[in-house]
């Protein structure tokens, strides 16, 4: 588990890490976000995301491209995170596992030693999808209402960022609000946020943001 940073902490560390302040925003309707918090214990915690999209779009040059230098900049990363619950985690999605098909129109990732995210994809126009399982999914539920649950996806060191907003607000259906401390799930949601990394109430644009 990572609380959100706030205030001064938050500010520095964006200052260090530099190529956040150069990010080009996307926001995009979230489809499904599903955490979970299984009685097995945090080896066993997981969290899918799904993004469908027609106005994803893919990384523009190489600061945006999430493989290794020279075809991209590295720099990959999931986050997720509640400021209603005070909840999130991140996950770095190394270089050597990006790939891009033929048509250059799909990146994915993947990663079959568990450590990270056993896959992630971006497909343009189309979808944004993580599926990711383990302690790295470092987010306690708490037995309290999430209410609001924002994802960002970034790739590259002047980064691409996708970002989407589970919650009623936006328009989910919130089937399982992670007051029973074991499940968060939300789908079909009607509208993006207003800003990357903002949860509807605008919670995310005051400076208590981990993105």
């Amino acid at each position: 588990m990572r609380k959100l940073m706030t205030g001064v902490a938050f500010v520095a560390a964006l200052v260090a890490c530099g190529g956040s302040a150069l990010a080009v925003d996307q926001q995009i309707v979230g489809k499904k976000l599903i955490i979970l918090n299984p009685l097995s214990g945090p080896a066993n915690n997981k969290v899918v995301y799904l993004s469908k999209d027609t106005s994803i779009a893919l990384p523009g040059n190489a600061t945006q491209d999430p493989r290794c230098p020279a075809a991209g900049s590295n720099n990959a990363q999931l986050t997720v995170g509640s400021v209603s619950s005070g909840e999130s985690f991140a996950i770095g999605l190394p270089c050597g596992n990006w790939s891009v098909n033929g048509a250059g129109n799909t990146y994915r990732y993947k990663d079959t030693t568990g450590a990270t995210c056993k896959i992630v994809i971006v497909k343009g126009g189309r979808l944004n999808k993580a599926v990711c399982k383990g302690t790295q999914v470092s987010y306690d539920l708490t037995n309290v209402d999430q209410v609001s649950v924002d994802v960002v996806l970034r790739a590259g060191s002047a980064p691409l960022r996708w970002c989407t907003s589970f919650s009623a607000l936006n328009g989910c259906t919130v089937v399982k609000n992670g007051s029973d401390g074991k499940k968060y799930l939300a789908k079909n949601c009607a509208t993006a946020p207003a800003a990357c990394g903002a949860s509807p109430s605008g919670a995310f644009l005051d400076g208590t943001s981990l993105f």
